[in-house]
């Protein structure tokens, strides 16, 4: 196979595989060659690879179990999952518009009244963060955990309570979200790791301006993309 020279070398070796899987070269439950083989193969370095089955996991392709290997899951990709089916349209924008009021709130407090412990805290959920980057996965639990981390560090309780409260729907609108960013190529789980680290960098400054609009921004775009693809009524 011809060396690949692209800026996005991920992105190039996701459609490769994906085309195969899609025209049956592929098929369900076919275990493919090693991150390191696969590698060699294509003459790039194994972190392109990983973010390439990264991203065919999130297309819904690709099912990577750790100790056994990376295996085909279909052979057509899917932005949202049976998860996703429960709810109604109504109450997804009710959850994105309760967020942005929870949580533009926490951030501005957190960067008020936030300790070394509160910054320890949302810095362990980044590096969970990067280790999902590193082990392909979706990173919506860690992610879960960061935001509720800069709610603890608002210091204000019934802030964490409401968060909390909501954490089971925002964790499975945070895994649509991140599997759609994926899918349509818009973001890479590397790119959304470094918006959480801005976040938190805000936070750490103590600057409340910064602080609340990089949470504004992030939350807005969870909110459009989620909006402009869904397919419930």
């Amino acid at each position: 196979m011809s060396k690949l020279n692209t800026k996005k070398l991920y992105e190039e070796i996701a459609e490769i595989f994906k085309e195969r899987i899609m025209n049956g070269e592929l098929e369900p439950g076919e275990r493919l060659p090693s991150i390191e083989k696969l590698a060699k193969e294509f003459g790039v370095g194994q972190a392109s690879i990983r973010e390439a089955l990264n991203t065919l996991r999130g297309m819904g392709l690709l099912d990577i179990r750790h100790g056994q290997g990376t295996f085909v899951k279909a052979n057509k990709p899917k932005v949202f999952t049976q998860e996703m089916s429960v709810f109604k349209k109504k109450d997804i924008i009710d959850l994105l518009e309760v967020r942005k009021i929870i949580e533009v709130a926490s951030v501005r407090m957190a960067a008020l009244n936030r300790s070394s412990e509160h910054l320890a805290e949302i810095k362990e959920t980044l590096e969970q963060m990067q280790q999902a980057v590193n082990d392909n996965q979706l990173g919506e639990q860690s992610d879960l955990h960061f935001h509720l981390a800069i709610a603890k560090a608002s210091g204000n309780q019934l802030l964490v309570k409401l968060l909390t409260d909501v954490s089971d729907v925002m964790k499975t609108t945070m895994k649509e979200t991140r599997s759609i960013w994926v899918y349509n190529g818009t973001k890479s789980i590397e790119k959304l790791y470094k918006e959480h680290l801005e976040i938190y960098l805000a936070i750490e400054s103590m600057d409340v301006s910064l602080s609340e609009q990089k949470m504004n921004e992030h939350l807005s775009e969870v909110e459009q993309v989620l909006i402009d693809n869904l397919q419930i009524s």
